[in-house]
């Protein structure tokens, strides 16, 4: 397209922009098909207030937490707090995110107003059964608005410049252009030789729309706003403008099945900081606890060496080939790698998720790290290199580290192999001397073993110091040059990076007893969990994660600490104060 006038790109752009327009009908005709098929349309329109869905669980379900609520006498309230509530397809997120707001209702003695799509009629329910009766709708746009953004993005930036998009300011605000890009990376396909002009500037329009939408709400006269998901639009952008206006925000991650963690955000310079990121202050204090621990056999009780390579709790795909070595020659020969060698082991992270999660990067994205490793490595043949993909990667229709692998290194080298997709190597470190990752979990996984490990970007570990951590590619690319006389790792690195380990399997985390415990990370099964919930006795009562809330906002912590754990460790001073 960058052989053509500017102005004819502009005409086929917005043709493009037509054609999406037909398919979005498409999804408005299942939209409709999908309320007729859920919605008793007798008691709906007869503006009955129970028994609503054909679903009878749900119904269930929504009548037992009636009961069970008490129902707020708001009007004694003259504080608000904001709950979102846009996550349409998946239940459990927004009940957590209620749970979480009916915990702040009575830290701060506000009121909850939701945050949700008007035609959500499910999530409205749900939250009309815990007593919030208070909403910002967000409407579809109309096809006039749609357009309009439209031809507002294709003017920002030019055709040969789409990489401005993830710089691109509007009224001197920073993340629209990430915010576009990161949606555009998640939810469309990308080539590695070329990009799809007209869905990146639709995004972009969609990010500027959000952007607007987010400084028509009054962000200031809330207490604190509750988010579950912190990326993508419309997320991104409304979390960004709560802290710019300098109204705090809560937020979390996990799962029922997994527990959870909360997280504080208050400075806007903090926006890109990972949610599990722990602070120097706590980084500090878990070192000092926990360093005469025997931390590696909590880690094995804990299961963790088992799920090295394998993170199921992020696939739902079964591992369709596992191997089993005996020795780090068997392991050489499988590979028809040489055993006199060092072996190095790169780990691509799901190239669509978690983008701009980082404080600071080296390089623009994991892609472009992953890009230019491959690249790098060609070249370096005094070691052996295998490339693991990421387990969660099949999920996105998005660019993978298989297609960058055979674009790059086209020809078959005998010292860099690719792992294919589903197979396992049970205890994989134990044959491999060191490890490439741009901030991913396997940063504390392989140090806790005293493998080395280089990261090229701020990780949720950084400030425990463990990694190999270049601040910039002349250091990074002169690291890799020299990954022949790579070393283990000192006891003391060691014991840090087994202590931020655990740290994530329960010194943060705790449960909250109210969603069924049934894994579902990124596809919900609905029938089930609904199911489960109906059956469930849904008695008010005090839950675990709800102490560690208290506990955290009463002393402006940055995360929640499972109360057990302080309790247990009463000698040690948990007022942290590090969520600002």
């Amino acid at each position: 397209m960058n052989s053509i006038s500017p102005a004819t790109n502009k005409v086929l752009l917005c043709l493009g922009f037509l054609i999406l327009e037909i398919k979005l009908i498409k999804s408005k005709i299942q939209y409709l098909m999908d309320f007729f098929k859920n919605i008793n349309l007798i008691n709906f329109f007869c503006k009955k207030k129970i028994n609503i869905f054909n679903n009878q669980d749900i119904n269930n379900f929504l009548n037992k937490n009636i009961k069970n609520c008490k129902i707020a006498n708001y009007s004694r309230f003259k504080k608000e707090i904001l709950v979102e509530l846009l996550l349409s397809h998946h239940s459990e997120p927004m009940i957590i995110n209620i749970l979480i707001a009916k915990d702040l209702m009575k830290i701060y003695n506000a009121e909850i107003v939701g945050l949700v799509n008007k035609n959500d009629f499910l999530t409205i329910k749900i939250a009309q059964s815990f007593g919030i009766n208070k909403f910002i709708y967000q409407n579809k746009s109309s096809f006039y608005k749609r357009f309009k953004y439209f031809c507002k993005a294709i003017k920002k930036i030019r055709f040969n410049n789409l990489h401005q998009i993830k710089h691109l300011k509007v009224n001197k605000y920073d993340e629209v252009g990430k915010a576009a890009y990161e949606h555009y990376l998640r939810f469309h396909d990308n080539k590695i030789d070329r990009t799809n002009n007209l869905l990146l500037f639709n995004c972009l329009a969609k990010a500027m729309r959000a952007n607007d939408d987010a400084n028509a709400i009054d962000f200031e006269k809330y207490e604190i706003f509750v988010i579950g998901e912190t990326q993508f639009i419309p997320n991104k952008l409304y979390f960004n403008k709560s802290l710019l206006v300098n109204t705090p925000v809560y937020t979390w991650n996990g799962s029922a099945a997994t527990n959870y963690f909360g997280r504080l955000y208050k400075n806007f310079k903090h926006r890109n900081s990972g949610k599990r990121k722990i602070s120097k202050k706590q980084a500090k204090l878990l070192i000092k606890i926990m360093k005469n621990k025997n931390n590696l056999k909590i880690i094995k009780k804990k299961k963790g060496l088992e799920e090295i390579g394998k993170e199921t709790v992020w696939s739902n795909k079964k591992i369709s080939h596992e191997i089993n070595f005996s020795s780090k020659i068997e392991f050489c020969t499988y590979f028809n790698f040489k055993p006199d060698k060092k072996n190095i082991l790169i780990l691509p992270h799901a190239m669509a998720d978690n983008v701009f999660n980082n404080e600071w990067n080296i390089f623009n994205t994991s892609y472009e790290w992953f890009l230019m490793t491959c690249k790098s490595i060609k070249k370096l043949d005094k070691v052996n290199w295998l490339i693991k993909p990421h387990p969660y990667e099949y999920k996105f229709n998005t660019i993978k580290a298989s297609d960058v692998f055979n674009h790059v290194i086209k020809e078959q080298r005998i010292n860099i192999k690719f792992l294919k997709e589903g197979m396992h190597i049970k205890n994989i470190y134990k044959y491999v001397d060191g490890v490439l990752t741009c901030n991913g979990s396997a940063g504390f996984e392989y140090s806790s073993l005293g493998i080395p490990t280089i990261t090229t970007a701020d990780a949720d570990y950084s400030n425990f110091g463990f990694t190999i951590a270049p601040k910039n590619k002349k250091e990074y690319f002169s690291i890799l040059k020299d990954i022949s006389n790579i070393k283990r790792i000192n006891s003391r690195n060691i014991l840090k990076a087994q202590i931020y380990w655990i740290s994530t399997l329960s010194l943060i985390n705790n449960s909250h007893n109210f969603c069924p415990k049934i894994k579902q990370h990124g596809f919900f099964k609905k029938k089930l969990f609904f199911k489960l919930l109906s059956n469930k006795k849904l008695q008010p009562r005090k839950d675990n994660f709800t102490k560690d809330i208290k506990f955290q906002l009463e002393n402006n912590n940055r995360h929640s600490i499972n109360y057990k754990f302080i309790k247990k460790n009463k000698r040690y001073n948990f007022c942290l104060n590090d969520g600002s």
